[in-house]
């Protein structure tokens, strides 16, 4: 799309904004505040809107936002007492006011099929067709460069990259590049936005291994072919005798990361279209982006987006289990009064996602799920199994599983798998879950001090809501700590004024008699 506003063009599709002939320079975030603005010119975003959309919901300070605002307003030559194109309404937010035309850009798609070229993996030119960002994410492993003399340890390098491409391979919402295609492109530098061209692609993992000492470094990235920009890069350090035993470690903590760090790049590329743009796959990470802010209004916002990409493709599993996902919260959280219906639906979608595709461990996951809040744990956990087995780097799956267990008393097995979620994704937006099985599970085993320690963790992170306050006002009655449990009872009322024991364990079915008489004590002693 191109928008036009006083002497400014900016062009959506190549990412560039010019005044006059003269690109102008942007950095990322300010370009994505731009963006939105000028989508939301019709009224006022708030702060928090903002964040959710340009810092995709992370925690940043408002002096950041504050810094982005006045780099946005330097390159567009405006500044806070003009303000002639970026209002300031002071206790509210902001609003783009200038005067914008848009110009829709459609690409005429020919439906007469044509030969794949052959591959020429020594030089590939540039196209000038735009990756375009529809359908199911892509990526291709390519071969790990190789840094080390002993070509017994250089055999690592392809081990990796192979060992990746199988176990991508399981995750049925990406879809990878094969060996025997990916291994011809053997270049010291590849040209990731030619290969992504040339294949289709929009993502690339690249990665090499090379000595430092006596320690072997394994580095991955991460990357978008199309603006070969970086997403997400981790590097590991091992003893070379450890090198082969570790590779499930690696394997692991790669397969987790990507899970989480491609959805929000969907979702980013996403926001920046026009609604009319979107395709099914692009719905659906839009609403994967709102359903883990766990608030009753962004629930409601990827309910919408997960029924548009039934919509638009009604065979859609993923995005039925999506939908079951934010029924589950309705119920869960009290979003909806009736309950009753909010369970019934969490239970069906997620039926009619399994029915369309029984392999995929998100279909089996919500499946599971679908049976907490019905009081059938045990039956849920079955499923939950299956989702690991499935995916063994699901994070989710392992967390959930950890849930049902702890319900039923099975407080070992709980730790165990909790300590396998966070080790697969230690920044998953269930980490305040994670947290809080480990406190209930230490306030039956009767370790108070790390059931208060892990509780208060939980209720402190990010994205906790109110049922997760209640077991840090619960456990620090139980410690004797007053202040502690008054401060968390305010947040509990803060958020839920209506909420009760009677939320609590409808939420939190225990058949464990002795955990729930604890939490049943430390819920009477902070009155609530």
């Amino acid at each position: 799309m191109k928008i036009s506003f006083d002497q400014f063009k900016l062009d959506t599709d190549i990412a560039e904004l010019k005044r006059g002939d003269k690109e102008v320079a942007l950095e990322p975030r300010a370009y994505s505040l731009l963006v939105f603005l000028i989508s939301k010119r019709e009224r006022v975003v708030s702060k928090d809107e903002i964040i959710n959309a340009v810092w995709d919901g992370r925690f940043t300070s408002d002096s950041a936002l504050t810094t982005c605002i006045k780099s946005l307003r330097k390159a567009l030559q405006d500044d806070g007492e003009q303000q002639r194109f970026i209002k300031t309404l002071r206790g509210r937010g902001f609003r783009f006011v200038a005067d914008v035309i848009t110009t829709d850009q459609k690409e005429t798609i020919s439906s007469s099929i044509t030969p794949k070229p052959k591959l020429d993996t020594g030089k590939i030119l540039p196209t000038q067709t735009q990756t375009i960002f529809q359908g199911k994410p892509s990526i291709i492993v390519l071969p790990f460069q190789n840094f080390l003399a002993a070509q017994q340890d250089s055999v690592i390098a392809e081990a990796m990259a192979h060992d990746l491409i199988q176990a991508l391979s399981r995750l049925r919402w990406l879809r990878v590049i094969a060996r025997g295609t990916a291994f011809q492109f053997r270049m010291p530098a590849p040209d990731l936005k030619s290969i992504g061209q040339q294949l289709n692609l929009r993502y690339a993992l690249s990665g090499s291994i090379e000595a430092l000492g006596h320690m072997r470094v394994i580095s991955v990235e991460l990357s978008d072919c199309d603006t070969s920009d970086v997403i997400w890069a981790e590097r590991f350090e091992v003893k070379p005798d450890e090198l082969h035993q570790i590779r499930q470690t690696i394997l692991a903590s790669v397969v987790s990361s990507l899970e989480m760090y491609i959805p929000l790049n969907e979702a980013s590329q996403a926001a920046l279209s026009s609604s009319e743009n979107l395709d099914a796959w692009a719905n659906y990470h839009l609403g994967l982006r709102y359903m883990f802010r766990f608030t009753a209004d962004d629930n409601s916002q990827a309910a919408h987006y997960f029924s548009q990409a039934i919509n638009q493709d009604g065979r859609f599993a993923r995005a039925y289990a999506g939908l079951s996902f934010t029924r589950f919260q309705d119920a869960f959280l009290r979003y909806d009064h009736d309950i009753n219906k909010a369970i019934a639906d969490a239970r069906r979608l997620a039926e009619q996602s399994v029915e369309l595709d029984s392999l995929d461990p998100f279909t089996n996951y919500n499946m599971g799920r679908s049976f907490w809040l019905s009081g059938e744990a045990e039956v849920g956990l079955g499923w939950l199994e299956r989702s690991v087995a499935l995916s063994p780097n699901f994070a989710q799956g392992h967390y959930s599983r950890a849930f049902c267990e702890v319900m039923q008393g099975q407080i070992q097995l709980a730790l165990e798998n909790t300590e396998r979620s966070l080790n697969l994704s230690p920044l998953d937006p269930l980490l305040y879950g994670n947290y809080a099985i480990k406190s209930f599970s230490y306030l039956r085993l009767g370790d108070l001090p790390n059931a208060v320690y892990w509780a208060e963790k939980a209720a402190s992170t990010p994205g906790a809501h109110f049922l997760i306050f209640m077991i840090a006002a619960a456990i620090h009655a139980l410690s004797g700590d007053v202040k502690k449990t008054q401060y968390w009872c305010t947040r509990v009322k803060a958020r839920k004024p209506d909420a009760s024991s009677v939320h609590f364990f409808s939420a939190f079915p225990f058949v464990d008699d002795a955990l729930q008489s604890s939490l049943k004590d430390g819920l009477q002693r902070a009155q609530l």
